[in-house]
């Protein structure tokens, strides 16, 4: 697998679907250039096209891609009309197999109403629904579909799991989790380590899912010291889970 940089903070990822026939999956590809350079690189042709939502800076580059040989493009049924060259239209919980990949879908709306994630072996590819630290904002759905996405769908997934955002948000999303949940020490931790990538030059992806769980906030509105912290800087703020998420997507919003 191999991420590829792309725009100011955006990544693509592609990755290898057949060995022996030298084959590849890209998801979102923003850029075509920096996409086939990467492909070019590793000596791969392009099979399939996983698309997790149709903003501008996720897609991008599909026309070019697709102007040099059929490929399929998968996205989610509401985004068919949305996204060029859309051919596959995938709902919540379709599995489908390309070369030695097993790929299932989850729908996962909040962000756009027709947001996907794809999970590939251990690997979940999250696009603007999960980032490490963070959470995408709320462009089309309301803050209980983005809950439920991340609390409800993407939460009680394996620990181990590998997430692979869609964007380099990482220190400061990190550093948001951290004005709320001060006294978590794996966070200050992980945010040092975040910095020390960056001041590199390096990705801070792919993170787990173990570490989302005890360090995003948007992944801990039901933790008691999470929404005591909430309450404390917003007062009269209701405890129930779905409030403190939607008072924490606020409070990023103007972080």
């Amino acid at each position: 697998m191999q991420p590829v940089a792309v725009w100011a903070d955006n990544y693509s990822y592609v990755i290898l679907a057949d060995s022996a026939k030298r084959t590849a999956l890209v998801v979102d590809p923003g850029e075509g250039d920096a996409v086939q350079k990467k492909l070019r690189s590793l000596g791969c042709s392009l099979d399939m096209i996983l698309v997790t939502h149709h903003h501008a800076d996720h897609v991008s580059g599909i026309e070019q891609l697709c102007s040099e040989r059929a490929v399929e493009v998968v996205t989610h049924v509401s985004d068919m009309g949305r996204v060029p060259y859309a051919s596959v239209a995938a709902n919540d919980g379709q599995r489908f197999t390309v070369g030695s990949l097993s790929i299932e879908v989850l729908h996962v709306p909040g962000h756009t109403l027709g947001h996907v994630a794809y999970r590939i072996e251990n690997r979940l590819f999250t696009g603007d629904t999960l980032f490490l630290g963070g959470c995408g904002r709320l462009f089309e759905g309301t803050a209980e579909d983005l809950h439920t996405s991340l609390c409800s769908k993407i939460r009680v997934l394996p620990d181990s799991l590998q997430i692979f955002p869609g964007h380099e948000y990482t220190v400061r999303t990190r550093s948001f989790c951290l004005s709320v949940d001060s006294d978590n020490a794996l966070l200050r931790e992980k945010l040092q380590e975040a910095k020390s990538l960056r001041a590199r030059n390096l990705p801070t992806v792919p993170g787990d899912l173990l570490t989302e769980k005890l360090t995003n906030v948007f992944l801990r509105p039901d933790v008691p010291e999470v929404v005591a912290s909430v309450r404390r800087l917003h007062p009269g703020s209701p405890g129930d889970p779905l409030s403190i998420f939607g008072q924490l997507r606020a409070m990023m919003d103007s972080y």
